[in-house]
């Protein structure tokens, strides 16, 4: 039986107005107008929306700036048309396009209508100087900035952004050492710092010291290798380090601190004949860890793992011990270093409940992983490399561990293990029946394909007919799924 159309209810326009706002703040402010002539309510409801948002990279360029003049003079005009509503978000995202003393302009219009997250992205190819009028903004509490590369000036006389609680700085390069560090010091309600693919070449020291922050994330970035880094947030729950190796690092007074991500990446022109340069990684690692013994959560890259090996064959490293560690994260080659390092990290973590194992799918990691340290029938205790010929299975000699060692969370916490980048090799085998047969509560064993494996009904059989100690665990194999990433910043704004 057809419905007729006009008798339909319009549910979506019955909405409320601050859910129909919602569903509008991430629509380009022209699409936004557009919707404003389907109805006497649709108009009301754009004219008083509390977010603006324009980015060039939706608009054909030539349309733009053939009314380039019309199209600023719009964008002015409404802002400033409706001074009594308070703006929740402003995105503005216009390359180029737009001279400086414009932008400052649409900036205190912003300002004025007390706007509380503010999201810029554009370029002049000169330093940007950050204006009054959002130093001191007294509703900004966020503030995320993208300049293409270009330097970030800071104010001399530093008293402001007494509200803001999130600085997210994108593409910038940070020149004055001593500004930054006031910036990030002296922003008393500051919880979360974001510094993505910024520029430290002209410091030497990027001291972040806060009462107030919870978060801290470095990702990517240039010449942090010249640069210093020191971190003292009694509050800190969340670092995430995803950049070069800084030439050094000192975190203390880390006191509430739950989850550290380290993800060292090394400067190409400094790596050894493997690409990473492991002494330095395994020292600074170290130092980072230790300081750390309580937290709830710990990854670590493959580097990592690598470096800790590394120094822990030259130099006696002390023990530490993560009795609070619920969850660890590693990246790894199923090889002898990184699995002595593993077990390690297992044997000092009594209390560990979720193991997640990366198994990199790096071409060079796998070029690299044919020639695997195997012993020699003898025994005498020394390796030698073969390398292996294309095709064929990797085989597994090295000891995983030895039996007489205990290790306390395999024995009766270790409930969940993950195996990503499965490629039926021998030596995951091994390591999948050292699990089995040794994590005694283990409920869920989850194995996810290589994107490249050749998958096969004789690799399921191998792993499902090894037998297990836990009688209650779950085994489970799962194709490989990339999430597809947008590349437009502003989608994660």
């Amino acid at each position: 039986m057809e419905t007729s159309t006009m008798n339909e209810i319009d549910r979506i326009s019955s909405l409320p107005v601050d859910i129909l706002h919602n569903i509008l703040s991430n629509l380009c402010i022209f699409d936004v107008i557009h919707m404003s002539v389907l109805s006497k309510r649709w108009k009301y409801i754009c004219t008083i929306i509390p977010y603006f948002r324009f980015d060039s990279s939706y608009c054909t360029s030539s349309i733009l700036y053939s009314n380039l003049e019309k199209f600023k003079e719009f964008m002015y005009t409404f802002l400033i048309s409706q001074n009594t509503i308070n703006l929740v978000r402003y995105t503005l995202s216009c390359s180029d396009m737009l001279q400086s003393t414009y932008m400052l302009r649409l900036m205190h219009a912003a300002t004025r209508r007390n706007v509380q997250q503010l999201v810029l992205l554009f370029w002049h190819r000169e330093p940007f100087e950050l204006p009054n009028c959002l130093v001191t903004c007294e509703s900004l509490q966020v503030l995320k900035l993208n300049l293409y590369g270009d330097v970030l000036k800071l104010p001399n006389h530093f008293d402001g952004f007494r509200q803001l609680k999130f600085l997210h700085l994108c593409s910038v390069k940070l020149s004055d050492e001593h500004l930054t560090n006031c910036l990030f010091s002296k922003c008393q309600l500051l919880e979360n710092l974001e510094l993505i693919d910024c520029n430290l070449k002209r410091m030497k020291l990027l001291y972040i010291d806060s009462a107030s922050l919870l978060y801290i994330t470095f990702l990517r970035g240039d010449y942090y290798d010249n640069c210093e880094i020191k971190i003292s947030c009694p509050a800190l729950k969340f670092l995430k380090c995803k950049c070069q190796i800084p030439k050094d690092i000192v975190i203390k007074n880390l006191f509430s601190i739950e989850y550290v991500d380290i993800n060292f990446q090394d400067n190409d022109e400094k790596c050894d004949d493997f690409g990473f340069s492991f002494e330095k990684t395994g020292i600074l690692v170290h130092k980072m860890i230790k300081e750390v013994p309580s937290i709830s959560v710990l990854k670590l890259c493959k580097v990592s793992l690598k470096g800790l090996y590394e120094e822990a064959r030259q130099v006696r490293l002390s023990p530490i011990c993560f009795n609070k560690l619920k969850s660890l994260k590693l990246k790894l080659g199923v090889d002898e270093d990184h699995m002595q390092v593993m077990i390690q990290l297992l044997k000092y973590s009594p209390n560990l409940e979720v193991l997640k194992l990366w198994c990199d799918e790096d071409e060079e990691w796998r070029e690299w992983c044919a020639y695997l340290p195997i012993r020699e029938d003898q025994g005498r205790g020394h390796e030698v490399f073969h390398p292996t010929p294309h095709g064929k299975k990797l085989h597994c000699t090295y000891k995983m561990h030895d039996p007489e060692e205990s290790i306390v969370c395999l024995v009766s916490h270790l409930k969940s293990i993950q195996l990503i980048g499965f490629k039926d090799e021998e030596n995951e085998i091994e390591l999948l029946r050292f699990f089995l047969k040794n994590a005694r509560v283990l409920e869920k064993l989850t194995i996810v394909w290589a994107s490249y494996a050749l998958k096969s009904e004789e690799a399921l059989k191998k792993v499902l007919n090894i037998p297990r100690t836990s009688s209650q665990v779950l085994l489970t194999f799962h194709d490989a799924k990339l999430k597809r990433k947008s590349t437009n910043w502003l989608d994660y704004c």
